[in-house]
């Protein structure tokens, strides 16, 4: 197949999910807006139903104020008559009753007081108590006027446990004026029903006030508190039904709206959309054919170039107006090129895995030799601690000894002293690596002479080695550096110590201090096992020590080293080693900032 059929399958499979997207699209905006005009209707009987709870709500305060008045706790009927009078005097459309407990009238709003009532009762009286608080009738006739009303009534508690209640009676066509209301629709019919659905008010059709409404639409009403539904009307009219209920009355409220009136609306928001698609799609249409036509003339001259440069050409063809096959045919030109160095590239590449793989060879071994420092240095710790506390422990069962003689009581306690003492260094070093590592050690500066420190270490040293090694110690005058004493210290004891254990008997020991730049220096070297190539990266790092049998004849934890390489860098310096290999000794030069 030709590019332009290729550009025309391709267009048409984009195309047409777009087609089909937007029909959905349009069916959607078609619903959305259908709801939103429904929605504006739901809050319109919203609205009506607050009003009504309002009105309701006005009228029980007022009668809450008459039941618990002092005229009514007095039972003075005509005092009570006179007051409410008074505030039914501008509302001919809703008068107050005063009702027994037994739903007999003692007076009215609508007649003098003394005026001859009837004596019926009220079967509705029932359903007002004390314990009952408010009721909201339904629609019913009064008896005494014959007027279609509906009643909100109160219990008006007196001496002994009795009450009486008082009712506001109002004639249903006091809620006419609430469905009068200039966004409600001409076509749309408003409805208050009663919780019986018998109609209380309507804003067309008054004759069927108190018919009850269709049992479907019954049914839909009592299963939700508010919602919407379609019907068809006695009058063949397709309607929707929204409709919500009162809370304090439990009244519903419906409002009936045209299917027609609000399909229309919907219908005609979705055709300007449809239309406004149509117009984009014809218009992506046209770009289409348009770009398709172009790329294809571009794609004809590249297949014309890809031709020229087979056969040998040098010089390449007129540009097109299409930049990726222009790059295409510059690509194309530098092929050769490309292929030339191809070779290199791939040597490249092999010997950049080689060193990868290299790499990773030996970050494999330092990992398994930190792991077997680690084994190591938990053997070395147990036997460490158990030589001093096997002592003690010796010690200790000694002195237990009845009748012990005072010469060997005193030289257990200078066991137990002595093991105590390598117990707590034992301690110490692993106190201070922690300290170090967690960045918790804190240095004391003065300003300290490195020779003094670094001779009286040493002169200490050879005489606790009592002549074991030959040792020789060069010092210069004026080694000044600002660091903590105890320190310097502990990092010359820590090498001098290391010289000391790993050199054999008759060996030599050398100690110097010399200026070096800015710098001082301090070297100890020896003639002992020397040092592996493998450990000289590792030699510094916690828990790493020479080669040492299970007996533990040399001691040590392998923290010294590690101890002299992080005291070192907190006073500013640096520690390097040299070893020639196994059995040719080592060299450790400690440099440290000197002062002015």
């Amino acid at each position: 197949m030709k590019t332009r059929t290729y550009l025309f399958l391709m267009a048409g499979a984009i195309l047409l999910p777009v087609a089909i997207a937007s029909w959905i699209g349009l069916s959607m905006l078609l619903d959305w807006e259908r709801d939103s005009r429904l929605r504006s209707v739901r809050e319109m009987a919203r609205a009506t139903a607050f009003q009504i709870d309002r009105e309701i709500a006005a009228a029980e305060a007022s009668l809450r104020a008459v039941a618990y008045s002092e005229g009514m706790r007095q039972q003075d009927y005509a005092r009570l008559h006179r007051w409410t009078s008074s505030t039914n005097a501008n509302n001919a459309q809703s008068w107050t009753v005063l009702y027994d407990s037994k739903g007999r009238e003692l007076f009215t709003t609508q007649a003098p007081v003394g005026t001859k009532l009837l004596s019926t009762t009220r079967d509705w009286a029932s359903q007002v108590s004390l314990a009952g608080g408010t009721l909201v009738s339904g629609y019913f006739i009064d008896e005494y006027s014959g007027l279609p009303t509906v009643a909100v009534s109160v219990p008006a508690p007196l001496e002994d446990g009795q009450y009486n209640i008082v009712s506001q009676i109002f004639d249903v066509r006091f809620f006419e004026r609430i469905l009068r209301h200039d966004a409600i629709g001409e076509d749309w019919k408003v409805g208050i029903f009663d919780r019986n659905g018998l109609a209380i008010m309507r804003n067309r059709g008054s004759d069927t006030l108190g018919q009850p409404m269709g049992a479907d639409f019954l049914a839909a009403t009592r299963a939700a508190n508010h919602g919407v539904f379609r019907h068809v009307t006695q009058d063949g009219r397709d309607v929707y039904g929204v409709f919500t209920r009162s809370k304090s009355s439990d009244w519903t409220i419906v409002i009936g709206v045209p299917v027609a009136q609000i399909e229309a609306a919907a219908r005609t928001a979705t055709w300007y959309a449809a239309l406004v698609l149509l117009l984009l799609l014809g218009l992506a249409v046209a770009v289409v054919l348009y770009l398709g036509r172009t790329l294809e003339r571009a794609l004809s001259q590249a297949a014309a170039a890809v031709t020229l440069l087979a056969d040998g050409a040098i010089a390449l063809p007129a540009r097109t107006r299409v930049e990726e096959v222009d790059a295409l045919v510059e690509g194309l030109a530098r092929t050769s090129e490309a292929l030339s160095s191809e070779s290199q590239v791939r040597k490249s590449l092999q010997e950049e895995r080689e060193q990868l793989l290299v790499s990773e060879q030996r970050a494999r071994r330092l990992a398994e030799a930190q792991s077997r420092a680690k084994d190591d240095f938990l053997a070395m710790l147990g036997h460490e601690l158990r030589n001093p506390l096997a002592a003690i422990s010796g010690a200790m069962s000694v002195l237990d000894m009845p009748n012990l003689k005072p010469q060997v009581a005193a030289n257990a306690r200078d066991i137990s002293r002595r093991q105590m003492r390598h117990l707590t260094c034992i301690v110490d070093d692993l106190l201070d690596v922690q300290r170090i590592l967690s960045g918790k050690i804190v240095l004391h500066r003065a300003r300290i002479d490195v020779a003094q420190v670094v001779r009286s270490s040493a002169e200490a040293k050879a005489l606790v080695d009592a002549g074991a090694h030959a040792w020789t110690i060069e010092t210069i005058p004026d080694t000044w550096v600002d660091g903590d004493r105890t320190r310097l210290e502990q990092v010359v004891d820590n090498l001098l110590h290391n010289a000391i254990k790993y050199t054999p008997k008759g060996g030599r020991i050398d100690v110097r201090v010399w200026r070096d730049g800015d710098q001082i220096a301090v070297s100890v070297s020896d003639t002992g096992v020397g040092i592996a190539p493998e450990l000289h990266p590792l030699i510094f790092d916690v828990l790493v020590q020479g080669p040492t049998s299970i007996d533990r004849g040399q001691g040590g934890l392998g923290l010294g080293l590690a101890l002299v390489k992080q005291l070192t860098a907190l006073h500013g310096g640096t520690v390097a080693v040299h070893s020639d290999g196994p059995g040719k000794g080592s060299c450790f030069v400690v440099r440290v900032p000197a002062m002015a």
